[in-house]
């Protein structure tokens, strides 16, 4: 992986790269659990049928949205070897966020 070399000063330019891997940890398990909540909240807005509702803060609306989706699968089939002709590369970095080895012999 390619070294970074950044001199701009922000939030976390003191902050040790142990102490930043349990930040990211900490707002990985707060968004998780803001994401479950809302996503609760969402199904019953749903189960209850409603389009449109207004509280004292807030106005939130429910419409359907259809996408068309491309079934790669059945244009490899189609296609065979020819597929490769089409194929854009996609980089993208993953973070992946999981509990350190020394918190579950902790537990």
């Amino acid at each position: 992986m390619a070294t970074v070399s950044n001199t701009t000063i922000n939030r976390f330019h003191n902050v040790s790269d142990a102490a930043l891997a349990d930040m990211l940890g900490a707002a990985d398990a707060i968004m998780k659990a803001a994401k479950a909540e809302l996503d609760a909240h969402k199904a019953e807005f749903q189960k209850r049928g409603l389009a449109s509702m207004a509280g004292a803060k807030y106005l939130i609306t429910c419409s359907e949205q259809i996408a068309a989706r491309l079934d790669t699968d059945a244009v490899r089939k189609f296609l065979g070897a020819d597929t490769c002709k089409f194929e854009v590369p996609s980089i993208s970095n993953v973070i992946r966020v999981k509990p350190s080895p020394a918190l579950a012999l902790a537990a």
